[in-house]
């Protein structure tokens, strides 16, 4: 099947959610189907990038947006009724280039990853998937409820982008979302027609054999320019670590990750706190830390940084919004707390109780090799695109 592969950002470096999905998502697709890659960016994609991509994909065509234009293209898009989120990625001046390009190529099947890169394929006469991935207009509502009564322009592009995600999806054969709990938050009648696709690990992401014992206590991975992660490692560092001195425990923490800005850097004068930043190999970082804690309340989608840390063994402790995507058996794959002091509780007993610990670490990497492998993943998704019928996930 020849498969165009249409995202809002190069796929390469994968140092986001949505980069990591369609680098691995690509890489799988590409064993059994001929791999187009068109990718809209924003940024000059360096050689060295280009060639990561090149052994999966046929050919691969960036579209550079006009940066200058966007400030335009932002307020024809608010006249137009269109949300932010799509405006910003939106250059009409290379739209119909897109298109031709993809037209030429006459494709099989076109992916199309999230809503902001819809508008470049919507029209195309080939059958057509959308990855909604994660629910933006969600994460708008969130927003406004966190600035709240400061919000309403929150509140503005979270109602667009919810009539856009409702709009778009007659314009797509097939839709996919990353987890039941996102295609629940769609407020969409047929939400239950789209397929649940995760994001997944390889087998082979586990610690490397020549690793030494970590150094830190508890680490943090993420792209620590990503809000609700920036958030996490502030309460780590403002309010657990606080709450595990005062209980007598004096711990390291390890916050690693793409793009930490200046309120991250700020963390690592705290005492305990070391911020490394970008790690070209991200199992180092994950190695170096004895306990992963995500005290997430806000984001969306699947945290793929959970199902590494429990592919490498790592006990994990996070809250319920993270959990219930991932659906690990509670107290026995993964411990979760909504609370300060159920956190601090589940540290410290992880800290004190070395066969509770292994017993946890065990049956972490267990269960996301079980479920969240990137081929069985990639797999459900090729049966999906291939088959004549809606697929209806129950």
């Amino acid at each position: 099947m020849r498969i165009v592969f249409v995202t809002s950002r190069f796929p390469y470096p994968v140092e986001k959610g949505d980069k990591l999905r369609a680098f691995h998502q690509i890489r799988m697709l590409s064993v059994h189907h001929e791999i187009h890659l068109v990718a809209i960016s924003h940024n000059t994609i360096a050689p060295e990038d280009l060639d990561a991509m090149k052994p999966y994909c046929k050919t691969i065509k960036v579209f550079p947006i006009h940066k200058w234009l966007i400030p335009f293209q932002l307020v024809l898009g608010w006249i137009e009724g269109l949300p932010l989120q799509v405006s910003y990625f939106l250059d009409r001046t290379i739209k119909r280039k897109v298109q031709y390009h993809i037209i030429h190529l006459e494709p099989d099947h076109v992916i199309c990853q999230l809503i902001r890169a819809s508008t470049y394929v919507r029209a195309l006469p080939f059958p057509k998937t959308l990855d909604y991935m994660d629910v933006f207009s969600e994460g708008m509502f969130q927003l406004a409820k966190k600035y709240h009564p400061f919000g309403f322009i929150f509140k503005w592009e979270a109602k667009r982008l919810a009539a856009f995600e409702r709009t778009i999806y007659k314009d797509f054969d097939k839709h996919t979302i990353i987890s039941r709990q996102d295609r629940d938050r769609l407020r969409l009648a047929t939400h239950d027609q789209i397929m649940v696709i995760p994001n997944g690990v390889d087998p082979d992401f586990k610690p490397k054999t020549d690793i030494l014992r970590p150094t830190h206590d508890l680490v943090f991975v993420g792209n620590l320019g990503y809000g609700p992660n920036t958030a996490a490692a502030q309460y780590l560092v403002g309010k657990l670590m606080p709450e595990l001195d005062r209980r007598g425990l004096d711990l390291k923490l390890l916050l690693a990750g793409a793009r930490p800005g200046r309120k991250i850097q700020l963390l690592k004068n705290r005492k305990g706190v070391t911020v490394r930043g970008w790690v070209e190999d991200i199992r180092d970082a994950y190695a170096d830390g004895r306990i992963f804690v995500a005290p997430m309340f806000s984001g969306l989608g699947l945290q793929n940084k959970i199902l590494e840390a429990m592919a490498m063994g790592l006990p994990c402790v996070t809250t319920t919004m993270v959990n219930n995507a991932i659906g690990a058996t509670l107290n026995k794959e993964i411990l979760v707390a909504d609370t300060l002091e159920g956190l601090a509780d589940h540290v410290q007993r992880l800290l004190k109780d070395e066969n509770e610990y292994n017993r946890i670490a065990t049956a972490a990497r267990a269960f996301v090799m079980s479920n969240y492998q990137w081929e069985d993943q990639v797999e459900k998704l090729e049966t999906f695109i291939s088959s004549k019928n809606v697929y209806a996930d129950k």
